[in-house]
């Protein structure tokens, strides 16, 4: 294939060896790039050069020094990363997908999405780069074995990370096919890996992405045949969490469609709280650490349904938007979380539909949690403060309406200020006063 260099997007961290390896799925903590990118030292240049040595096992330990620069154990990863995207390595580690040798092959999936891990400018380069996407396509294929795994890792951390990559792999001819095959036919591992790059790519939100992801039967298909899969362990249970969070985040804005039901879908939920709980405290959990952002994004739309946000609400959701409110800080999409807790947290404020979402509101002090982002104080954006502030005001006009209409003087003419103290105490109480 012919490989040319330009910029779009991946991300992921690998484990050297073992059947399931470590990685970070959806998105995560990140302070992005290096401020700048200092120049090559001598090794790492001749490293870059050895990736178009036509010795595969020389390329492939070249790819292999290029990932340990670039993973986040390693101090300087982001300087490394800028050095090794700016130098052009990129093109000549996708090139080396190409290679005959597994090794060879494993290594440069590797490097590829360690420095797609956190960088939106290295993602960009390695899905935009011509060949590299028919190079994952092929790797995977079943009878590429192995590779499978390393090749959907690159596609999960480029939609991860790089929303702006999600329309050129979903586009490209055999991807979602491909992706979609793996999901309910590979290995475990590769299993595993193709629900979360599928679940990653749902997250995008282009339009023309869902659309091409829908008519391509990934819901009714793909993840729905996943949910329907028996087994048991953490990495079933996060393959089961993943693929309805991907169908929330795919059906959420679609009032017609149902969901999900069945009794995995049911306890995906609980799993899909207990997976908020370690992204809150920056935890793997199942091999993956998640960031608030992928798991709130499908939380958001899942709870907008009165029975799921009854379950979830059992699970811990009102405690668990508690938390990220109060813990809230500056990081990579952070914002948008913190968006999306906020409007998870004006159905259970302003519009409870039963006593146990209001009990526990008050009880782990959302509403407290609230005003304390409706301070703007931590660096919150402007659209988050004015969020904040709306479900205040919501509440606070509540209290207006009852107090004011039991005035002598105000609410003298009002209907409500000649009931019974029994029948105003009901009412208060439906105010959420």
């Amino acid at each position: 294939s012919a490989f040319a260099i330009t910029m779009d997007s991946v991300t992921k961290t690998h484990a050297l060896g073992g059947d399931t390896p470590a990685h970070r799925d959806e998105t995560y903590d990140c302070d992005g790039a290096a401020a700048g990118a200092p120049e090559l030292s001598d090794e790492m240049a001749l490293r870059i050069a050895q990736l178009s040595d036509p010795n595969h096992s020389i390329a492939a330990f070249a790819a292999q020094y290029l990932f340990e620069r670039s993973h986040t154990s390693n101090p300087r990863a982001a300087e490394n990363k800028d050095r090794i995207g700016r130098s052009g390595a990129i093109l000549r580690i996708c090139r080396l997908m190409e290679s005959e040798q597994e090794a060879a092959r494993f290594q440069a999936c590797s490097a590829l999405s360690e420095l797609a891990f956190c960088h939106e400018a290295n993602c960009r380069a390695i899905i935009s780069t011509p060949g590299c996407l028919e190079a994952v396509v092929t790797l995977l294929q079943p009878d590429n074995g192995t590779s499978q795994c390393d090749a959907a890792l690159i596609v999960n951390n480029c939609a991860a990370f790089c929303t702006d990559t999600c329309a050129s792999i979903v586009h490209y001819p055999g991807m979602l096919a491909a992706l979609q095959a793996l999901a309910t036919g590979g290995n475990t591992s590769s299993k595993n890996v193709a629900v979360g790059a599928l679940n990653s790519l749902t997250r995008c939100p282009s339009a023309g992405v869902r659309l091409a992801m829908l008519s391509a039967g990934v819901v009714e298909d793909t993840l729905s045949a996943v949910l329907a899969e028996e087994g048991q362990g953490d990495l079933y249970e996060a393959r089961i969490a993943r693929a309805a969070m991907g169908i929330a985040n795919l059906q959420g804005e679609d009032e017609d469609a149902a969901l999900g039901d069945g009794p995995n879908f049911t306890s995906a939920m609980a799993t899909i709280c207990k997976i908020m709980r370690f992204a809150l405290q920056e935890k793997s959990w199942a091999g993956i650490f998640f960031a608030p952002y992928s798991v709130c994004l499908p939380l958001n739309k899942l709870s907008r349904c009165e029975e799921h946000r009854h379950r979830l609400v059992s699970h811990g959701l009102v405690e668990l938007m508690s938390e990220l409110l109060a813990t809230w800080k500056p990081s990579h999409q952070s914002n948008s979380t913190l968006l999306l807790a906020l409007a998870i947290s004006h159905q259970l404020l302003v519009e409870p539909d039963c006593d146990d979402q209001r009990d526990r509101a008050e009880q782990c002090g959302l509403l407290d949690n609230v005003v304390k982002t409706a301070e703007g104080a931590r660096g919150e954006n402007a659209d988050a403060v004015a969020a904040a502030e709306a479900i205040v005001s919501g509440l606070r006009e509540r209290h207006q309406a009852v107090w004011m209409s039991q005035s002598a003087r105000v609410g003298e003419g009002s209907m409500m200020h000649q009931l019974d103290d029994n029948v105003m105490e009901l009412i208060s109480r439906l105010a959420h006063v």
